[in-house]
């Protein structure tokens, strides 16, 4: 029999997709108005996490971690690398 899923699993999802992203962008930048491409983080995540990838985006878009002029090319926010940050230093759940 195949587990359900639960909301705290789902957010929990959500919220490692949402910490991917946020990585690769940082990653990414190589100076204030460096961008990174919507493609190539698409490409690049596990295809199980790819159906929370949107919502994840629209999150962080949300929170103003993220922003896009043209929706196709993010950047990461100053609250968005204190947000890494954050989350970086957060406890891993086992």
């Amino acid at each position: 029999m195949e587990k359900l899923s639960t909301p705290e699993d789902v957010d929990r999802s959500i919220h490692s997709v949402e910490t991917y992203i946020l990585e690769r962008i940082f990653a990414d930048r190589k100076s204030e108005d460096s961008t990174t491409d919507i493609s190539d983080l698409m490409e690049s995540i596990d295809t199980k996490m790819s159906p929370l990838f949107d919502q994840a985006i629209e999150d962080l878009i949300s929170q103003d971690l993220i922003q896009s002029s043209d929706g196709e090319n993010y950047q990461i926010t100053f609250d968005g690398i204190n947000e890494l940050e954050n989350r970086k230093k957060e406890a891993i759940p086992l």
